[in-house]
């Protein structure tokens, strides 16, 4: 009896498993990727470019953060 529980927890546990397993097509990646979540090729110009525009701006974290400098959040 144990044995046979023991079975059909396994098989219910590969079966959850393996189902969140999905093969993305190559041209399904074109869709998925969004642009807004790649990493900036080079950090630090990407980090000195929103230190001008926070600066232009007027206000601290106007790049990523809600808020800004008027308080209407």
């Amino acid at each position: 009896m144990k044995a046979a529980a023991l079975a059909i927890a396994a098989a219910l546990v590969a079966g959850l498993a393996g189902g969140g397993c999905v093969r993305v097509r190559p041209h399904e990646r074109q869709t998925l990727a969004h642009p807004a979540l790649a990493q900036p090729p080079w950090p630090d110009v990407q980090a000195a470019h929103d230190h001008v525009y926070q600066v232009r701006e007027g206000s601290e974290g106007a790049v990523g953060s809600g808020g800004g400098g008027c308080g209407c959040n």
